[in-house]
């Protein structure tokens, strides 16, 4: 009993510190003006550039010359920040398969017609992979794993423990290119040009490893789910209050009209994915690179965002119009822009975040601390598998206190990418273990914004069901994720495999 009040203070006391940080707008506010006041404490320090060999300064913000800097770019520093335009493009055509239904078809044909040998590994399978719905996913899965585990005469708990778990704690993994692969891709190669100027980030970086993730994710969340949390459970006894209810029809069952919009968006989808292959896999395909032929790089990679967009556009309109879910051409531009109403507040932090951004690259305060930091590293021989292993340990902590994945990678990248970099791990690398620390705590935070819809789910089977018991379910998936997405990561490490196309470990 005492263990269990020492874990519910321990929690307690990380909701109430998290509930008392400022907004991440504040903080890259106050980030901002700690640039500034440094910048000016530090003018004139010299370090040398390890790309170029050529001697820079530490520029002042708090300086004539600075203040006329900050007015003349403000607008610059936001237009120009690579993640802004990137995923408000891809949401377009997100926003428009949302709406109409068919991510969320999708995710309910993927669970409810699967055989039931093979429906926690499906329940935890699809979570992972509807991360590309966004928050639909949470709403959806797991709901619906509960409803299909009580069906097969198992504890319902265990079912949304399992959707859960697939869309919280393995929300970075998938086998297609997502917001998040854009996201994060344009922080990074934000912040490896502090160190090479030149440096590019293509969203499929990760790719190969986020695939492979999916996979060893989805059976890790199988034997937590069946060898601990489903046994710890015990056996559920039926309520009167299990009945099936309208909603709970509406949420598995998949109507005709649905069943012919989806046949109709995968053909659409097989045609349109074999015109892409006729541009990419033949030697002189117009989405190879003109002068060599390669794949990396190419304008096939540099596209992957308007590739994407048609295609989620295409299948939209081609299941939205079977299902009745586009009436006319007017419902297509409401959706789009619906789709975009949620990203005000996104909008306004990348404002901020670009910010300060841009001021640690102008004063060069990110090179002289990436330079220094690494010179660090290497002297006290801490670098390697133990380096990687206690950046995914911190950040995983620093994920209980700062929730968005993209105004934390935004604190960390300017820092840790260029400082990596300098002791030779790629900024792919880096984001991979950054996204590994960013997902795996997220089913066990306090802070996660799905938490009371999850505890809402378990009361229905559990009127006891609280914060704690979605926590003491929820802590071996997030401790196993974490130990089998590290050591997968330690693997590519060893072996040297590519992150993703043209994304090796090493500089």
């Amino acid at each position: 009993m005492s263990n269990k009040k020492e874990k519910g203070g321990v929690l307690k006391g990380i909701e109430r510190i998290g509930n008392k940080l400022p907004h991440p707008i504040y903080i890259f506010l106050i980030l901002s003006v700690a640039v500034i006041i440094i910048s000016a404490l530090t003018a004139g320090t010299e370090i040398v550039h390890p790309g170029t060999g050529e001697t820079e300064t530490i520029n002042s913000l708090a300086s004539a010359e600075g203040f006329r800097w900050i007015l003349d770019n403000l607008v610059k520093n936001f237009t120009k920040f690579p993640p802004l335009g990137m995923v408000l493009v891809m949401m377009i055509g997100l926003g428009l398969a949302e709406e109409t239904g068919l991510l969320r078809a999708v995710l309910r044909k993927v669970i409810v017609g699967a055989p039931k040998t093979l429906v926690t590994f499906i329940v935890v399978f699809a979570g992972v992979i509807g991360n590309i719905a966004g928050s639909a996913t949470f709403v959806v899965i797991p709901p619906l794993g509960g409803l299909i585990f009580k069906a097969l005469n198992r504890h319902p708990l265990a079912g949304i423990a399992a959707g859960f778990a697939g869309v919280a704690a393995g929300l970075n993994a998938n086998i297609l290119i997502t917001p998040t692969d854009i996201l994060s891709a344009g922080i990074t190669e934000k912040a490896a040009q502090i160190i090479s100027a030149d440096f590019l980030v293509h969203p499929a970086v990760n790719w190969y490893f986020m695939i492979v993730s999916t996979i060893i994710l989805s059976v890790v969340g199988v034997i937590v789910t069946e060898k601990i949390v489903e046994p710890r459970l015990g056996k559920y006894e039926s309520k009167d209050t299990d009945e099936i209810t309208s909603e709970d029809e509406e949420l598995m069952e998949i109507t005709p009209l649905e069943q012919k919009g989806l046949r109709n968006a995968g053909i659409i989808t097989l045609i349109y994915f074999a015109i892409i292959a006729f541009m990419v896999v033949p030697k002189n395909g117009i989405l190879r690179n003109p002068e060599t032929g390669s794949l990396v790089p190419s304008p096939f990679l540099s596209s992957v965002i308007p590739l994407l967009l048609f295609w989620f556009i295409l299948a939209a309109l081609a299941y939205g119009i079977t299902s009745k879910g586009i009436k006319n051409s007017n419902d297509i531009v409401k959706y789009m822009t619906k789709s975009m109403e949620g990203f005000a507040g996104f909008i306004v932090l990348c404002f901020f975040a670009a910010q300060f951004v841009e001021f640690f690259s102008y004063t060069n305060l990110g090179l002289l601390l990436a330079v220094n930091g690494a010179d660090l590293l290497e002297s006290s021989g801490f670098t390697g598998i133990p380096l990687i292993i206690v950046f995914i340990l911190i950040v995983s902590f620093i994920n209980f206190f700062i929730g968005s994945a993209s105004a934390k990678w935004a604190l960390l990248a300017p820092i840790f990418v260029p400082m990596f970099m300098q002791i030779g791990l790629s900024p792919f690398f880096t984001q991979a273990a950054y996204r590994i620390a960013d997902s795996v705590t997220n089913s066990i935070s306090p802070l996660e914004p799905f938490m009371p819809f999850i505890i809402t789910c378990g009361q229905r089977y559990d009127k006891k069901t609280g914060l704690g018991t979605i926590i003491s379910m929820m802590l071996p998936y997030a401790i196993a994720f974490l130990a089998s997405w590290t050591i997968l990561l330690i693997i590519w490490y060893v072996f040297n495999i590519p992150l993703g196309p043209g994304a090796t470990i090493g500089m």
